[in-house]
């Protein structure tokens, strides 16, 4: 079996990689069905990118964005504006860069592992990312941090591959790019970069002439970020410097990190804590469903197996002063776990640089436990296409009921519906909904302009790192207690968040007698 495996690696692999693109383009915009607010925040401040070089407070090529008000890193956006300014707007090209980058870092997995250790391994590796649970649902919506694992994936393969003076400059380019994936990853990149460049040197794969070669484009990268941190520190003016902006944002937050986070972090009783986050769920269905865990729960053991299997392996390289892909993810879960040890209110996307490390101690277990038997991989086969074929079919039977009111499934058609109706065109709209960031439908329903937008909107601030906008041109989005019969009112049926001032709502608004009608669950409630 194990020849026929080595001679069919190229075919196994493109099996394995085919499987894994299908499941994450396949009805990728239904489910989830809908837009998550921040998935909406990111996809119209990429089409005023690619048609206006602004965002939506007016910043010119922001190197940060501020979104609803504590910010949205950049790296996202602007891919998603290139591909808006070559297709258009439309959900599947605001999905797309995840779709891509999660392909992208099965391909250098194995790539990484190939070249470090072996083939097989590297089949197996592949094949775990390829159905893991928390991979595939990270890759079907847009998240500017969905990014960050795989860049480091692809970090990482430069860095273990690097041996030329350019190829050290390209890496620290990328390492510089990476910074824009993720606000988190100020933290967390330069801690696993250094732990990385430690061993380099230690076990003489780098010269420090090629270390410093890399690091170099890194730091000036790194610059508009630094700025970026000053800025919002100090809470000091935005800059406009050259062509980018260094933008002010409503809310900084800087509270998110601290000492204080480490002991609820590892405490197992506390609901967020890091273990049950990496293993099994959070309290949002859209990252990971309690039925299948993050990686499948008869991973867990395996894991725990192929990370102690890692430690051991450490320990000799350090000693032997030998250069490993076990001493490197090992390094890379080390340094990232305890930089996430730091961080409030953890939820399961602030983990997301630890689940590719995760998945290779998982594959260093299964092919320790092969070689006590091949018969074992046949079996392991088959135990993981069953879980993969389960979970995939509850995903797409359960995904939507499960996704929550971040995902606003109805508002822009409903829009769409307004905007088509003759009898509702003079009138100013107010929208009742559980989503808390309503505006920003609006704004992708009628490609507004971001300047139209400015000028007319009206902004209220929130308690955590947020900004709400109550209103813009002929729109409302927040109930103060009267009625307009000149206004069209627009009230989500099944409102959780405002229930009390929805049923208000409505039954002034009945009282009144408004007409009402019923489209795609929404009352739309209008005067003739």
């Amino acid at each position: 079996m194990q020849q026929k495996i080595d001679k069919y690696s190229k075919q196994i692999f493109l099996a394995v990689l085919i499987i894994a693109i299908l499941v994450r383009v396949i009805w990728v915009c239904g489910i989830p069905s809908g837009m998550h607010e921040d998935e909406a925040g990111l996809a119209y401040d990429a089409y005023c990118i690619a048609n206006y070089g602004v965002d939506r407070y007016l910043n010119h090529l922001p190197v940060y964005f501020t979104n609803f008000g504590g910010g949205q890193s950049a790296l996202y956006v602007y891919l998603t504006a290139f591909l808006i300014k070559i297709f258009g707007l439309n959900l599947f090209v605001v999905r797309l860069p995840s779709i891509i980058f999660s392909v992208l870092a099965i391909i250098f997995s194995y790539l990484t592992v190939k070249k470090l250790k072996n083939t097989n391994t590297a089949l197996l590796f592949s094949f775990f990312i390829a159905i893991c649970p928390w991979h595939i649902m990270q890759s079907r919506w847009a998240l500017d941090c969905n990014l960050l694992s795989s860049l480091i994936v692809i970090d990482v393969f430069l860095l273990v591959t690097s041996s030329k003076a350019w190829h050290y400059f390209f890496t620290g380019i990328l390492l510089g790019i990476t910074l824009y994936t993720y606000a988190l990853s100020y933290i967390m990149l330069p801690v696993f970069t250094l732990c990385i460049i430690i061993y380099l040197l230690l076990t003489k794969k780098a010269s420090l002439k090629n270390i410093l070669i890399m690091v170099i484009p890194t730091l000036v990268l790194a610059f508009p970020l630094v700025l970026v941190q000053i800025v919002n520190m100090f809470g000091l003016e935005k800059i406009d410097l050259g062509f980018i902006t260094i933008p002010s944002l409503f809310s900084y937050r800087v509270s998110e990190f601290g000492i204080k986070n480490i002991l609820p972090n590892l405490n197992i009783t506390t609901t967020n804590n890091v273990f049950k986050l990496l293993f099994c769920f959070d309290n949002n269905e859209f990252n990971a469903f309690k039925e299948f865990g993050t990686m499948y729960y008869i991973s867990i053991p395996f894991i725990i197996c192929g990370f102690a299997l890692s430690v051991k392996k450490f320990i000799k390289d350090i000693t032997s002063k030998n250069f490993t892909i076990e001493s490197i993810f090992f390094i890379q879960f080390v340094s990232i776990f305890i930089c996430t040890l730091f961080f409030a209110d953890l939820q399961l996307y602030k983990l997301n640089a630890l689940f590719i490390p995760c998945l290779y101690f998982l594959s260093l277990a299964i092919v320790k436990l092969i070689s006590f038997s091949k018969a074992f991989l046949p079996i392991v086969v088959i135990i993981y296409l069953l879980n993969f074929g389960l979970f995939v079919g509850f995903y797409y039977t359960n995904m939507n009921s499960k996704q929550g009111i971040a995902f606003n499934t109805d508002l822009i058609s409903t829009i769409n519906y307004i905007n088509s109706n003759e009898e509702f065109a003079s009138k100013s709209v107010h929208i009742e909904s559980d989503c808390i960031q309503q505006y920003i439908y609006v704004l992708l329903a009628n490609k507004t302009s971001p300047y139209e937008f400015y000028k007319t909107k009206k902004i209220i601030t929130l308690g955590y790192n947020t900004c709400e906008v109550i209103g813009f041109d002929k729109y409302t989005f927040l109930y103060y207690g009267e009625i307009d019969s000149n206004k069209i009112y627009v009230v989500e049926k099944n409102n959780l968040l405002r229930q009390s001032l929805s049923n208000e709502l409505i039954e002034k608004l009945e009282n009144a007698h408004f007409n009402k009608q019923e489209y795609n669950g929404f009352y739309i409630y209008s005067k003739e």
